[in-house]
């Protein structure tokens, strides 16, 4: 994506995985002081590893609410430090991910989409994007994009950061 962008902006990220949404949120003051500087946009996700089973007899790393009440906080602290956000659904999973279940990614989807569309903020559908091509885009760990997958995203995030991006 930071390259498919380089002619046209600036394109910084976290050195770190963001992992799990209250993780994101303890991190965002050190991300941004990493940057030294006010963003003009912000392309950002939070899901797989909220989704993740960690112990399979309570459900997802992250409940519903919980990832709800993270994601709203963090949608908050953007908001100080930049005023056009961008917010991607969780791409799917295969069925064989060891901890990982589509029907999961699924339910993070269906609670937080419709947050970011009362808050005004665009999404970028990767889960939409990936889905029904599973198989050319997702690993055999069923979880990390392939080459193809991740150029694809890129494609998308590239075009999502072009059309928001009017400053």
């Amino acid at each position: 994506m930071g390259r498919q962008l380089a002619n046209e902006y600036e394109v910084w990220g976290p050195t770190d995985n963001g992992r799990f949404a209250k993780y994101t949120l303890n991190e965002l003051d050190r991300i941004f002081a990493g940057y030294g500087r006010t963003p003009d946009l912000i392309h950002w996700n939070n899901g797989l590893w909220d989704s993740a089973l960690v112990c399979p007899e309570d459900g997802a790393f992250t409940p519903l609410d919980e990832y709800e009440r993270y994601m709203r906080l963090i949608l908050r602290e953007l908001r100080k430090r930049c005023g056009k956000i961008i917010f991607a659904a969780t791409t799917p999973v295969r069925p064989v991910a060891a901890n990982q279940r589509l029907e999961l990614i699924q339910a993070l989807n269906a609670r937080i989409l419709p947050v970011m569309n009362q808050e005004r903020v665009p999404v970028n559908d990767l889960y939409s994007l990936i889905h029904n091509h599973e198989d050319e885009y997702i690993c055999d760990d069923g979880i990390h994009l392939t080459d193809a997958g991740k150029q694809r995203c890129a494609q998308a995030v590239a075009s999502a950061v072009r059309n928001n991006a009017v400053f």
